[in-house]
């Protein structure tokens, strides 16, 4: 009976370590399988990442070889002397992108708020008479009175405080490089400077992309009632007019009914109808990934490419 023991003791020993051995190989397995399912799927992601890359890139090179070619035929374009989203090539149009899918293009003509890099004479001090109106009655519709004559300080040349102004150290004395800029000032904020559903923001108003005048064919309303010499009805007649004509010159805004002869002099240093600077807008209908709209901006006098946006 005693001899019995412990050979049942060592069979119970074996089995155990069978048991053992069995639960380390299943562990094994599920790691194995775990590794390998990890590894597929990382596999997979960096395959879909390089695939996304690669539809991003090739995007990415038909929109460059698209922009200067619309940036070459906007600039040769010397027949037509004004700007207007009446004109033909201004409107949206769908272009074949191969295996990429469909684009839809549409190029748009700006200088259409005030010059914010345009707002001084020469001496980059002194503010243009024709902006004085629109800058002022900016602020006073934003009611940013206290930044009329902070934000000329903020961008022009010199040191010296104006009468109703400031300067700090922080105060870039320079134009523009972009917008946001403006809200190093203290009194600027995001309201302020881009708008609310409710309310028109510094940007509604003014722009970068300027060649100095506001080409009246594509000025919001908002802007031309504050140009020299018009008013919201006036503007409301401009735009209506523009609907259906372009703006080739100013005689043409005599054809305005009730425009008056003086108001049409008060404009001659500020409006213009033809446009240096135009946005590109470029969509892709099919989403095959990143890098499927642009947004283009470019200089009809140098023909370069000023701005590029990916969305």
């Amino acid at each position: 009976m005693s001899s019995g023991f412990p050979s049942k003791l060592r069979q119970g020993l074996v089995k155990r370590r069978q048991g053992f051995v069995l639960v380390s190989v299943l562990l094994l397995g599920v790691l194995f399988i775990s590794c390998a399912a990890s590894f597929a799927w990382f596999a997979r992601l960096q395959i879909k990442n390089a695939m996304r890359e690669k539809v991003s890139l090739a995007n990415r090179s038909m929109a460059q070889v698209l922009t200067l070619s619309i940036a070459a035929g906007v600039k040769s374009n010397t027949m037509v002397k004004y700007d207007s989203p009446l004109l033909e090539w201004f409107r949206p149009f769908f272009f074949p992108a191969g295996d990429l899918g469909m684009w839809v293009v549409q190029v748009v003509p700006l200088d259409d708020k005030i010059p914010v890099r345009h707002l001084f004479l020469p001496d980059n001090n002194t503010l243009r008479n024709e902006l004085r109106k629109p800058w002022e009655d900016m602020w006073l519709k934003l009611e940013g009175r206290d930044l009329v004559y902070r934000v000329l300080d903020f961008l022009d040349k010199d040191a010296k405080p104006r009468m109703g102004g400031a300067e700090h150290e922080s105060y870039l004395n320079r134009p523009l490089l972009d917008l946001s800029e403006l809200l190093i000032l203290e009194e600027m904020t995001p309201e302020l400077l881009y708008g609310t559903p409710e309310k028109p923001g510094v940007a509604d108003y003014c722009t970068l992309w300027s060649g100095g005048k506001i080409n009246l064919n594509v000025a919001p309303l908002q802007v031309m009632e504050i140009m020299p010499g018009l008013d919201k009805t006036l503007a409301e007649k401009i735009a209506d007019y523009r609907e259906r004509e372009p703006l080739k010159r100013t005689a043409d805004l005599r054809k305005i009914p009730g425009f008056p002869s003086k108001t049409v002099t008060a404009l001659m240093n500020l409006a213009d109808f033809s446009s240096r600077y135009f946005a590109i807008k470029i969509e892709l209908l099919e989403d095959t990934g990143g890098g499927t709209s642009f947004n283009v901006i470019f200089d009809k006098t140098s023909g370069a490419v000023v701005r590029w946006e990916e969305i």
